[in-house]
């Protein structure tokens, strides 16, 4: 055992068996806890716990270990600076999110749209076709026509005009189908449109509430880089003192 592990262990030794407790629960809650989720827990109002409701009264500890146990209560206490530029930066993440949401499925209502139209033009252009074999198979089948011809050819030009109308509405029954699965799936995206709009606006909304002079992006990542090191570094010294407890 080194010196210093050993100083540790003298330190430790000295320390109350709440204020131990105290400092192995908050290790024990953050050892594999991202400095994120650790904002999330503390910042969420349907959270009624609270990472340090069980700190005891002030006891004898090493000063480094008192500035970790200090450090990370600064950082995360409910209400806290750090809380603050973390919710105003998750409702700027969210509000882009939902940005993005609203901008792809309006270009999905866009793009269905144009298929939809795409298929009526493609129905409307097989329109003036079926009239034309229609006219034709009344024209094959009129007295006259039989009259003109010898049954076989009549029978012959009867049934590739009927084979000709039988692909054209094939076809015709397959866009119509197409346009009505289309049209079900622009409804379905229209609601969805909808609502991403609403969750848009009420992102919004969220960071409008915070204060009309809210500090900046640039000012809010600064703080959170600088906290996420902060309690990193005030992480590693309550684990070592805790290990050194053992």
């Amino acid at each position: 055992m080194g010196r210093d592990s050993t100083t540790a262990a003298s330190a430790a030794a000295g320390v109350e068996p709440a204020a131990l407790a105290y400092i192995r629960h908050l290790v024990e809650e953050l050892e594999d806890t991202a400095f994120e989720d650790a904002c999330s827990d503390q910042a969420d109002e349907f959270n009624d716990g609270d990472l340090f409701h069980r700190r005891p009264e002030p006891s004898e500890v090493p000063a480094a270990v008192a500035r970790a146990l200090d450090g990370v209560e600064d950082l995360l206490w409910k209400g806290s600076p750090t809380l603050a530029a973390y919710a105003r930066q998750d409702a700027r993440n969210r509000r882009l999110e939902q940005q993005n949401v609203v901008a792809a499925t309006a270009a999905a209502v866009a793009d269905t749209g144009a298929a939809v139209d795409a298929h009526r033009r493609a129905i409307a252009a097989k329109l003036p076709r079926l009239r034309a074999l229609r006219a034709r198979l009344a024209a094959l089948t009129t007295t006259a026509s039989a009259a003109a011809g010898s049954a076989e050819e009549v029978t012959g030009a009867v049934v590739s005009v009927l084979e000709r109308m039988n692909r054209a509405q094939e076809e015709e029954a397959a866009a119509a189908a197409a346009v009505d699965g289309l049209r079900a799936s622009l409804a379905g995206l229209l609601e969805r449109l909808v609502l991403a709009v609403e969750e848009a606006e009420e992102e919004e909304a969220k960071l409008e509430a915070m204060g009309p002079e809210l500090p900046g992006l640039a000012e809010d990542v600064g703080v959170l880089f600088r906290a996420q090191k902060r309690f990193l570094d005030c992480l590693r010294v309550l684990r070592q003192f805790a290990a050194s407890a053992r």
